[in-house]
């Protein structure tokens, strides 16, 4: 740095440019007398005393006298102890600025607008932490490896991990199946690039665009009714017209569900079979809003539309109404899913366990 640009901080930094000239001055020389100072730093002879008595103050220098009056520089660990310290504040402050610049503060807001794909991605890292029944990715395989571990603990917890993955059609898959063992409940193989998306138990997305051609942007939803939105479009852009390339579920009960659309496919020929189907319903009532679980029996099920396609339920016919009838030692319950209404029960999971 030359010289110029030195002193030009300094007075940045609060000292004047007299106390800067001379300040830097001292520099050069170590020590010297207060009129040599004055006459290379340029400072005016009668102000150099003052000049020197105020560079004291601030712990730059020490002022002694011998035959006439001296000054030394003091060591940069006692001298800069408050520029460093100015310095600190300002590198957090440029801190504060960037990290309020890509993540808002939260506010009693449900859906943020952020910038930065880094900062979608820490929430969903949050909020995969906090799962408790279904946790929905749309990602890259880097992105994928990124969250495994996290994945991982949320299987073992006994949460439903639904993949949506990347992989281009003219490239090999990245993985073999051991690679989603112990992590994900199913796995489907999307050839189309889309969004980075993450959905916990309908409730938080977690939604960033990836594409370069386009402005980067992300969109943060802590609320059932808006996270809804994301989940159909989950379903029907990036889920179920992909192939299943992988699943832990085995053909022989128990097994559960944690979406009551899969969970009448699956028990719609069973029931056409007059096959006798009994398990265990958790979900919550919906007069009351208190958590519950039942035992018993599924019987029917009812959706809109037809019920005789020989090709079994399509999403289309269980987008408006999709319901199970349940029976209990005490009655029969009519059972939605998670944000039902209507029915006696909102469903969680769905649980099939024997088949007669």
């Amino acid at each position: 740095m030359e010289t110029d640009e030195l002193i030009a901080v300094l007075e940045d930094a609060g000292l004047s440019p007299y106390q800067a000239d001379a300040y830097a001055t001292l520099l050069e020389r170590g020590s010297a007398a207060a009129s040599e100072i004055a006459s290379t730093s340029g400072v005016p002879q009668p102000r150099i005393y003052d000049v020197l008595r105020a560079l004291e103050e601030q712990g730059y220098v020490t002022v002694y006298d011998r035959d006439r009056l001296y000054a030394r520089a003091n060591s940069p660990n006692d001298a800069l102890a408050g520029l460093k310290t100015a310095v600190q504040r300002y590198e957090a402050a440029i801190e504060e600025i960037e990290t309020r610049y890509q993540e808002p503060e939260v506010t009693d807001s449900n859906v943020s607008l952020v910038q930065q794909l880094r900062t979608v991605f820490d929430h969903a890292r949050d909020a995969i932490e906090t799962a408790h029944d279904h946790i929905q990715v749309a990602a890259t395989p880097s992105r994928f490896r990124a969250l495994q571990p996290l994945l991982a603990e949320a299987y073992d917890r006994g949460v439903h991990v639904h993949l949506s993955l990347y992989s281009p059609a003219d490239e090999a898959l990245p993985f073999d199946r051991a690679a989603f063992e112990g992590v994900c409940t199913e796995v489907r193989r999307r050839e189309l690039s889309g969004p980075f998306l993450v959905l916990v138990d309908r409730e938080q997305a977690c939604y960033a665009t990836t594409d370069r051609l386009t402005q980067e942007y992300g969109v943060l939803v802590d609320d059932y009714t808006t996270a809804y939105v994301f989940h159909w479009y989950y379903l029907t852009r990036l889920w179920e017209v992909y192939e299943t390339i992988y699943t832990d579920r085995n053909d022989q009960p128990p097994y559960s569900f944690v979406e009551i659309t899969e969970c009448i496919r699956a028990l719609e020929p069973l029931l056409e079979g007059k096959e006798r189907i009994t398990g265990r319903i958790r979900g919550i009532v919906t007069e009351s809003g208190r958590e519950c679980q039942l035992t018993g029996e599924f019987i029917a099920v009812n959706y809109t539309g037809s019920q005789t396609d020989t090709e079994g339920t399509s999403l289309v016919k269980l987008a408006a109404e999709a319901q199970i009838h349940f029976q209990t030692e005490e009655t029969v319950y009519t059972v939605g899913g998670r944000g039902a209404h209507r029915e006696d029960i909102a469903g969680k999971r769905f649980t099939v366990d024997r088949i007669d």
